[in-house]
């Protein structure tokens, strides 16, 4: 007499189901492939861009007080790509000490105006560290020949410094310059290593440090944007002549010094 096996529902479809596991396993196998991507120093640099909302994929490009166009960045991979002029605006001459603001910076898209700024890229990729530093390299001198040629005493400041970037590598940092002496170098950014790659901007302050002036140039009267964080002080017994006096600022980005 023939025995019969029962097996309940579950216990079938438990068993089918473990001999097609089983037979998919033995027709399995892996195969391992690779994936790389490599990069190289840039060597063009960064346009400019705001120094409010930095985005080095979308350019801003500033002008100059005398609305032109500004000296293009040094370019190379560790690149200086932008640095502000400062006007210091039209003021009838006085016997007191005076301090002038800078004029704000303006742009070729005359709908934006920002804080004065300066940015740096380091797209060598070794996080081996730089030093940015500011020269005044003589006394304002008139631009004419005259008889008090020199503003002697006149000092420039640049305080409220506020570093920015829109990539998370860890930040350089900025230092306030009061009083600059002519001839002689101050550091305004650093980057330590393992610091500052990318694209880093300081700016001097805030939008809401800036503020209107209404100034007379050439018998008009003339309404622009100035800055209470770049200030020119002029003491009132330093002589001055109804001219333009001008200096040149000489901007240093080098690689950091090794100890």
């Amino acid at each position: 007499m023939k025995k019969i096996l029962l097996m309940s529902l579950p216990t079938i479809l438990f068993l089918a189901s473990g001999m097609v596991i089983h037979a998919n396993e033995q027709n399995t196998h892996s195969y391992a492939s690779k994936a790389g991507v490599s990069f190289y120093e840039s060597e063009t640099g960064t346009p400019p861009t705001n120094p409010v909302t930095p985005n080095p994929n979308n350019p801003l490009y500033p002008m100059e007080p005398d609305e032109t166009a500004p000296n293009p960045g040094t370019g190379g991979s560790l690149s200086l790509d932008y640095a502000s002029s400062f006007d210091f605006g039209v003021h009838k001459i006085s016997t007191k000490n005076e301090v002038y603001d800078a004029q704000a910076q303006r742009y070729f898209d005359s709908s934006v105006i920002t804080p004065d700024y300066v940015q740096v890229s380091d797209e060598r990729g070794t996080l081996a560290g730089w030093v940015l530093k500011l020269k005044e390299t003589s006394q304002f001198h008139a631009t004419e020949e005259t008889e008090y040629d020199e503003l002697s005493g006149a000092a420039l400041s640049l305080t409220k410094p506020v570093v920015v970037s829109n990539n998370n590598s860890p930040a350089p940092s900025a230092q306030e310059v009061i009083n600059l002496v002519p001839g002689t170098e101050a550091i305004i950014m650093i980057a330590n290593p393992g610091q500052g790659a990318g694209t880093w901007i300081t700016r001097w302050g805030e939008v809401s440090d800036l503020h209107e002036e209404t100034q007379k140039i050439g018998g008009k009267d003339v309404t622009k944007e100035f800055s209470t964080a770049i200030t020119l002080s002029v003491p009132g017994a330093t002589p001055k002549d109804p001219v333009n006096y001008k200096t040149t600022l000489m901007w240093i980005l080098s690689d950091l010094p090794q100890n």
